[in-house]
């Protein structure tokens, strides 16, 4: 569950938003529309933490995260559809791809198999096991 407490934004002079109480609970599926300009995606942006409000909060549940897709729609063009979704997780996604680059080594050394330990113990602890069917199942219920 997302919650949003008397989150604001400002500009200047301009006011985006003001006061934005907000419950996004599980099980719900939510859409954010609105004018161009009306401050959607810089709400998401709030959210993403890519830019901080002027004042107000939000808060994520115990043990939830948020994964952003980027609007450039050429950006990931190189990607699969599931990778593009793995990439949403982007720490995940860096230590996926570090233990893989550490596996196709060909001079495989005893301090890589200790950095290959600890990523294959952060991999487990982010449910990386289970990344690929759970972005398959997230993009067959769209």
């Amino acid at each position: 569950m997302i919650t949003v407490s008397n989150l604001s934004l400002r500009y200047g002079k301009r006011t985006l938003f003001e006061d934005v109480n907000l419950k996004f609970t599980q099980g719900n599926c939510y859409g954010i529309i609105g004018a161009n300009g009306a401050g959607k995606s810089t709400f998401l942006k709030i959210l993403s933490k890519e830019i901080d409000p002027t004042s107000g909060s939000f808060s994520f549940s115990p043990g939830e995260r948020m994964a952003v897709l980027k609007q450039n729609h050429y950006e990931f063009d190189e990607f699969s559809v599931i990778e593009t979704v793995l990439i949403g997780h982007q720490e995940m996604y860096a230590v996926m791809k570090e233990k893989d680059a550490i596996y196709l080594k060909e001079d495989f050394s005893d301090k890589d198999g200790e950095r290959a330990g600890e990523l294959e113990n952060l991999f487990a602890e982010m449910d990386g096991w289970n990344a690929e069917s759970n972005a398959a199942t997230l993009l067959s219920n769209l």
